[in-house]
Order: structure tokens, then sequence, then C-alpha cells
């Protein structure tokens, strides 16, 4: 089976570009590393677009974030998730790296909350960036081995099995 070697970027939409660019570059020190602009295409799900710029920034590794403006007005719409589900989580190489990213983020106005040790493996702050993007910092201590990944799927059977049978409650 054909598996990706890394991710490449991950898209948002941005309503303030200006303030996105420089949270990004400046409260997180990725670098602006690409843009794409359009006027109008027929996008990959089947939509014609407004004129939009596409920018990447990318982090140390190569990998990027990417952010959508688009030439339009809109109102974003709830989805109905949980906003602490759903984040972006960026890995630095040590907790010292992580306590001084926090400070980092902090001194540009943005609140940052943490930090959280979860199981002894990450330790991480969190905060949101312009676009109400969750962000983690995090450092993860040691790798994830073949003993994290038995224990995962037991935890997932029984899960699952607890779902289907309506043990927990929400």
């Amino acid at each position: 089976m054909a598996v990706p070697v890394a991710l490449n970027h991950l898209a948002y939409q941005t309503r303030d570009l200006a303030a996105t660019h420089r949270f990004w570059t400046e409260a997180v020190g990725a670098e602006l590393a690409g843009a794409v602009r359009e006027e109008s295409l027929t996008t990959s799900s089947g939509e014609v677009t407004a004129p939009f710029l596409h920018v990447f920034y990318a982090l140390a590794s190569g990998e990027c974030i990417a952010f959508f403006d688009v030439a339009k007005d809109y109102a974003p719409v709830p989805d109905g998730l949980e906003r602490w589900t759903r984040h972006v989580a960026l890995g630095v190489d040590s907790v010292a790296e992580v306590d001084a990213m926090a400070e980092q983020i902090r001194r540009h106005g943005v609140e940052v909350r943490g930090p959280i040790d979860h199981d002894g493996v990450w330790y991480s702050v969190y905060c949101f960036d312009p676009n109400g993007v969750h962000l983690e910092i995090t450092h993860q201590s040691r790798p994830l081995t073949e003993q994290d990944a038995a224990e995962a799927r037991i935890a997932l059977d029984a899960w699952l099995a607890d779902r289907a049978a309506g043990r927990l409650a929400g």
C-alpha cells in the first residue's frame, strides 16, 4: 500500500490576511514560502471561485500551513464540532522550546493556555490564531512504539464497543 511520506500543507480560509501573516511570521516564526493568485477557477470540489490568494507559511521541516484569502464577503458558519478537537499540532525539540514559543506568542498579545502534560509523552501549550485555528505547540518526549500501537488498538476496540452498547454518556 502506498503511504504518504509527509504532510505537505494544511489549508484554512482567512478573513484577515494581514493579521494572519503577522501571527504566523512574527508570533510563530514560520516563513512566507509561496503564494498562488487566481482570478477564478473551478475547484477540486466543483465550485467556481471568486478571486483568491493562497499563501503558504513554511515550518523548519518544510511542511506548510496555508491560507486562502478569498475576495468575497462571507460569514463563518459554525460546524457544530467541539472547538478543542480540531487543532494543528506543531512539534518543537524540547520542553524548553514549548515554553519559549508560548512566551513568544504571548508577547504578540495572544492568550496561551497550558502547559499540559499528556501521559508523559506530549508536553503542550495551546492558542488560537487570528482565524480561530486552534494551535498546539508540543514536544513529544519519545517515539511511539509497537506497544503504544497495541494499547491504542485495545483502547479503540473498547471505545467502539462502548459506543455501540450505549455505555458512553454525552
